[in-house]
């Protein structure tokens, strides 16, 4: 569009006396935007601003200057955010007036079962001399941080170990310096990571239907055209600087490289832009900008990644890039300002792609929208501005297009009648604008874009529906579960501060003051979470669907691959045994894991269940808040996922490493998996004094009662998962694994002896082969114990011909409660009648007695509740040196040693495994 067709439509605009930004071709009605009084949007009528449309009155809080200089800085520019919260957890904070980037998480006290914010970590990102940092950005995968300074650069930081240590990531690239900090970046974009990103799921609302929570997960269609960098696995971004350059940063080889662009009648020296946004939209990128003639300019960006592989030798092959970016105008929109708010000043600008149609199963389908915040703060030493209120403004454009049809006259130009197609021109069509009482700090979509989180200075958080923009509010309905607001939760406000960020869902917010105190904030639940005994109020439906929503919100995270701390923080700790196994029960249900695996055949059981990712996550939280009242002891369905995680870690390994018959094993991969393998003997003989200790126990049981009853009342009585572990074909599967892939590593550690690279080695893979020689049974024995009950099992099932549905709620009841249902009673039976006495006749009882496996940490002693008992590395199961650097996991407790890139230690499958926790959570450092 040239600027001649700009005047005339602007022209047009003012002779209708209307808006010129309605979008071009649009006519707004009258009675949605000329129906406004000025007095009662500046608070000066009876009713207050937004009484009627919001249901609350005017904020009455002080404004302090540091709010007032962050909305301007804000005005000023797009990238200007000085506190992020990432989906991997951390918190990176601009500190020390833009000399700093401080990084923090939180932290669960293991003790009080409470969350809190830690202390910055030890490694802050320092700014080089004479630079200022200005702006933070998380990858959408959350281990890469952007930051930009005062002079237009723009530097990229990855995750290595543990959260809050970022170091730069090499590049091959130069940024021009410009010593007046004028070409400053106006907007940051991170493109999505393929295919982390492009396969989370969209989990529709749950429904209560009967006495079972309803939800279905959709999966989004992979083959759509998306913009993401070619390579599996690399980060690409781009950003806008204010003299109206488009650079693009991408990866080759973990190294980053860049590629420049003008845009397309960008603004010129007076005419500079001061924010942009960008979204993808199917095959291309949509680039949004503002400049400081209140323009706005929208652009199509298509990238040509001119992908190739290259092969180097003994290197697996790798694709190179090399992108050219093109960059077309599609339409501008002159004089943009809030509707009747002249003094409201654009502080925001968000880009929202459309909804996939698998999300939104709508017709007509979703468009890209551009969603502007304009926001007026009086200033408190202005007397003219002393009884004005502070308020934002929420404006909308829908990117549609259009095609233009022609006359049938032009039809008869040509012989034959035909004319050439026309193409589509794009139209800004405004929508209805959204006044809030609130100062808006920050517009974050959620849910697949189908929510909109307005982030506000007084640390709340308005969640909107992204088609209507209607507020999403308790209703009282407790048979449907949509969003945490919908569900009773919120955040209660507070003082206004300068600096606000979300968690990943929101359940969360870190907020700054002016002296960078931080500070965060969790969602509150407001009914109780304990059912009233007034006799004339039941919450008990109110306090289920709090807890299905909770569940829900974990879930969600979990297929997301983002960090669920947060949302795992609104529990309180004294949730009652059934409410915390309905949650773990409706996470393992919403995510739709395999659960009817029982009669599968065995070496398909084993692929499935080892490389099942998402479960870990879930007995995670399981872990966590399975915990006696009062202590750190874990309850029988926390020593089950205690028992479920660390199994699973270590048939991880050794399938890696000692299952794979092609891999050669070399002395050191069986010396890296002497810590690994002595755990699974000992868990194995665990497992066996469990069995004889219960038998013997149950003894004690009336004369008349049957010997599998008595056995489950001595299970009960003890907190002992050991029935749990039997029952479930995960876990079932793991013990019978440890068993096979043990006798392969025992075999191999003494042909590999004589070859061992030092003395300390060699001496090591001994004391591990006489570990071995020590075990009370062998392992054909174990293995035999687990194929009778798994027969046993199978035999349950098909005996009764168990419809599907049935055969799923038998393993989520071993999973997730400690009720055994009535079909697997004939297993106890046999396993306590005939399968363990002939299992019995073959083990040492003598040396069982007095092997020791306290180590394992199943249940803390005394001692380690005290934190006097030594410590065990829980990757490699290695016992932790006095005086060493350790890693903490910050929901479970569980520590690693800080072993150094490259060290004796750092074997190929630690390099893999130490990135996160054995619950999937990263570190932090002690």
């Amino acid at each position: 569009m040239d600027d001649n067709m700009d005047m005339d439509i602007k022209d047009d605009a003012n002779d209708m006396d209307l808006k010129p930004d309605a979008g071009l071709g649009d006519q707004m009605p009258d009675n949605v935007l000329m129906d406004q009084n000025m007095d009662d949007l500046f608070g000066e009528a009876a009713d207050g601003l937004g009484v009627d449309a919001l249901g609350v009155g005017l904020s009455v809080l002080p404004i302090p200057p540091a709010l007032v200089n962050r909305i301007e800085e804000k005005q000023d520019r797009g990238c200007c955010t000085k506190l992020a919260w990432s989906t991997s957890g951390s918190i990176a904070q601009i500190t020390d007036h833009g000399r700093k980037v401080e990084f923090r998480c939180m932290l669960r006290n293991p003790k009080t079962k409470e969350w809190r914010l830690t202390e910055p970590s030890k490694t802050p990102i320092v700014a080089p001399e004479g630079t200022i940092f200005e702006h933070v950005h998380f990858s959408g995968v959350g281990i890469d941080l952007a930051v930009a300074d005062n002079h237009g650069h723009v530097r990229v930081y990855a995750l290595v170990g543990n959260l809050g240590k970022m170091l730069l990531s090499p590049n091959n690239f130069s940024q021009e310096v410009d010593s007046q900090g004028v070409d400053v970046a106006v907007g940051l974009h991170w493109l999505p990571v393929y295919p982390t990103e492009f396969k989370v799921p969209y989990m529709s609302p749950a429904t209560k239907i009967g006495d079972k929570w309803m939800t279905e997960l959709r999966n989004p269609n992979t083959s759509d055209p998306k913009v993401h960098h070619p390579a599996d696995g690399r980060s690409s971004l781009l950003y806008v600087t204010r003299n109206a350059k488009l650079r693009l940063m991408y990866q080759n080889d973990g190294v980053w490289h860049a590629a420049s662009a003008e845009l397309e009648g960008g603004s010129s020296s007076s005419d500079q832009l001061t924010h942009a946004a960008m979204a993808e939209n199917a095959d291309h990128l949509l680039l949004g900008t503002h400049d400081t003639r209140k323009r706005f300019c929208l652009y199509k960006i298509a990238i040509t990644w001119n992908a190739t592989q290259h092969t180097r030798p003994q290197q697996p092959p790798s694709t190179i890039v090399a992108p050219t970016l093109e960059i077309a105008r599609l339409t501008v929109l002159e004089h943009i300002s809030a509707q009747h708010a002249d003094l409201a000043t654009l502080s925001e600008l968000r880009l929202v792609p459309p909804i996939a149609p698998n999300v939104a199963q709508t017709d007509p389908p979703s468009l890209p929208t551009i969603i502007a915040v304009f926001t007026r703060v009086p200033l408190p030493v202005d007397p003219t501005q002393q009884h004005q209120e502070a308020f934002s403004i929420i404006a909308r454009w829908q990117v549609e297009t259009t095609t233009a049809v022609q006359h049938e006259s032009f039809a008869k130009l040509k012989p034959n009648g035909n004319t050439a197609p026309q193409s589509g021109v794009a139209v800004l069509r405004r929508q209805e604008d959204n006044i809030t009482s609130k100062v808006v700090l920050s517009v974050e979509p959620q849910y697949h874009n189908t929510i909109l989180a307005l982030c506000a200075s007084d640390g709340t958080i308005e969640f909107r529906d992204r088609v209507t923009m209607a507020s999403l509010e308790p209703y009282g309905d407790t048979t449907t579960v949509s969003s945490l607001p919908q569900a009773g939760f919120e955040h209660v406000a507070g003082d206004h501060v300068p600096n606000v960020a979300m968690s990943p869902d929101g359940s969360m917010l870190v907020t700054t003051k002016a002296d960078d105190t931080v500070s965060t904030k969790s969602m509150q639940l407001r009914y109780s979470w304990h059912p009233l005994e007034d006799g004339m109020s039941d919450p008990k439906g109110l306090i289920e669907a709090a807890v299905v929503c909770l569940a829900r919100q974990y879930g969600i995270l979990c297929c997301a691959s983002a960090a669920n701390d947060d949302s795992l923080a609104l529990l309180p700790p004294d949730l009652s045994p059934e409410l915390r196994s309905l949650y773990i029960r409706e996470v393992i249900e919403m995510t739709n894991r395999p659960m009817d695996m029982a009669t599968w055949e065995l070496n398909k059981q084993q692929q499935n269940v080892i490389r099942e990712p998402i479960l870990r996550v879930i007995a995670s939280a399981q872990f966590v808040i399975n915990k006696k009242p009062g202590t750190q002891k874990p309850t029988l369905m926390g020593k089950f996922a205690y028992i479920y995680l660390n199994a699973r870690l270590c048939c991880t390994v050794l399938a890696q490493v000692i299952a794979n018959k092609e891999t050669h094993l070399h002395p050191s991969h069986l010396h890296s998996l002497r810590g690994v393998a002595k755990w699974c003997c000992d868990l194995l003989c665990w497992v066996a004094d469990s069995l004889i200790t219960l038998k013997r126990a149950s003894k004690t049981a009336a004369p008349d009662t049957p010997p599998h009853q008595a056995f489950m009342y001595a299970v009960l009585e003890r907190d002992s998962p050991i029935l749990n572990l039997f029952l479930c074909t995960y876990t079932r599967v793991f013990l019978r694994f440890m068993c096979v892939t043990l006798s392969r590593y025992q075999m191999a550690a003494r042909q590999a002896l004589p070859t061992a690279r030092s003395v300390t080695e060699h001496r090591e893979l001994e004391d591990t082969l006489a570990y071995f020689t020590e075990l009370p049974f062998k392992f054909p024995a174990f293995e035999a114990l687990m194929s009778d009950v798994d027969a046993s099992v199978r035999q349950a099932i098909t005996s009764r011909s168990l419809q599907h549905e049935r055969r799923v709620e038998l393993e989520l009841s071993v999973m997730t409660s400690t009720t055994i249902p009535e079909e697997y009673l004939p297993v106890i039976q046999h396993l306590v009648g005939t399968a363990l006495p002939k299992f019995m006749e073959q083990i040492d009882l003598p040396e069982l007695y007095f092997r020791d496996t306290t180590w394992l940490g199943i249940e803390p002693t005394r001692e380690e509740e005290g934190g006097r008992r030594e410590q065990y590395d829980v990757l490699r199961k290695l016992r932790i040196a006095k005086g060493a650097k350790l890693r903490v996991c910050r929901r479970c407790g569980s520590v690693m040693e800080d072993v150094e890139p490259g060290g004796r230690e750092m074997w190929g499958w630690v390099v893999h495994a130490q990135r996160t926790c054995v619950c999937g959570c990263y570190w932090v450092m002690a």
